[in-house]
């Protein structure tokens, strides 16, 4: 009996196929998948009536089938907003519970603009909560089903910023359009506004190059303020008012306090005070004096910037900004604090050879390096 086995089905085929390709590797098919923007972009395209569509499949690599689908659909596509996350989107698969997660995006989007914080957990429970008024038996809420859900809708977690939605919006355009009226009666370079800010002057940086992993140490919390004054065309800027905790610190026990580059002022905390306002805003007013100016200050309301009573100033104007609009009205907190404190770390942290030599005195210079005074 013969027991050779014959040439199996899979060979065969494998030989009628190269036959009929003339031995030749038959050509293996892309598949490509267009996102929602450039979808616009082959309908916008297309109405120009400049290009056939042959000529627009080449040109983003799909077959004349696949463009004729989507010119079929170009109302659509036309009408997408380029910006929106949908115009990143290649395939839009549809959810399994499409009024769960329309309503649970309302509601996510109403908490948001409430302030409230949402966390993956509370969504879970919402969803859970929905599901039950609206019937629907078949849900799960699996931590699954939480991830594609915030994949389906750009859901992502974000860091609060700054204090900018404890403002009363609504009254934004009013309290705008005043200041607009107060200072209308100046010249640009007599508008100054002024704000203080705290640097942890000590604090090390957390980063570093070493050829292993390196155990941190326990930061320095040593704080100082600084007082920033500056005038609206950023060309005059009032010398630095500096806040420390004790009136004669070593590095500087020796020095004349007023032969700094800075006003220099002490408490225990280091924090501005009114006693420390008013002084500070006496010296000015006495240096407009000399130069026979009147300028108009902006400034928050905190308690710490209260006027006293003895208080007599010929040549400033104090006009106090709204509670709770600093975010949106003080030119200090529109990026010139942020960027004094950007340039301040950077030179001390990656300019600085010694950082950890550095004593009062270098820091002083650092504050005047980076926030040049430009007085005559």
């Amino acid at each position: 009996m013969n027991t050779t086995a014959g040439p199996s089905i899979k060979n065969k085929r494998k030989n009628i196929s190269n036959s009929l390709s003339g031995g030749k590797k038959p050509r293996s098919i892309t598949r490509k998948t267009l996102t929602g923007l450039q979808k616009k972009n082959l309908c916008e395209m297309f109405n120009t009536r400049l290009y056939q569509n042959q000529e627009l499949a080449e040109k983003f690599s799909i077959s004349p089938a696949t463009v004729t689908l989507i010119v079929n659909e170009k109302d659509k596509w036309l009408s997408l907003d380029a910006t929106s996350p949908k115009a990143k989107i290649k395939r839009n698969k549809l959810p399994k519970f499409p009024i769960l997660e329309k309503a649970l995006v309302i509601w996510l989007e109403n908490a948001v603009n409430n302030n409230q914080s949402v966390s993956g957990h509370i969504i879970l429970e919402k969803a859970r909560e929905f599901a039950t008024r609206l019937g629907i038996h078949n849900f799960s809420g699996s931590n699954g089903w939480l991830e594609k859900f915030k994949n389906r809708n750009h859901i992502k977690e974000y860091h609060r910023i700054g204090e900018a939605n404890s403002a009363p919006l609504e009254d934004l355009d009013n309290y705008r359009q005043k200041l607009r009226e107060i200072t209308s009666a100046y010249e640009l370079c007599n508008i100054f506004n002024a704000d203080e800010t705290a640097l942890f002057w000590r604090m090390e940086p957390a980063r570093t190059l070493s050829t292993r992993p390196v155990s941190g140490t326990k930061k320095s919390k040593e704080r100082i303020t600084v007082f920033l004054t500056c005038n609206a065309t950023g060309e005059e800027k009032f010398p630095p008012l500096f806040i420390h905790k004790f009136e004669n610190p070593r590095p500087i026990k020796n020095i004349d306090k007023s032969s700094l580059p800075v006003w220099y002022y002490w408490n225990k905390k280091a924090w501005m005070q009114g006693s420390i306002f008013n002084h500070y805003l006496n010296r000015i007013n006495s240096l407009m004096q000399r130069q026979k100016r009147n300028i108009l200050l902006l400034i928050d309301n905190a308690a710490c910037h209260s006027l006293y009573e003895d208080t007599n100033l010929s040549n400033i104007t104090v006009h106090y900004l709204p509670p709770n609009t600093t975010a949106h009205l003080q030119p200090c907190d529109a990026g010139i604090i942020y960027s004094f404190k950007v340039n301040f770390y950077y030179f001390r942290n990656y300019k600085s050879i010694f950082i950890y030599k550095l004593t009062l005195t270098h820091y002083i210079r650092l504050i005047i390096a980076n926030y040049s005074v430009n007085l005559e």
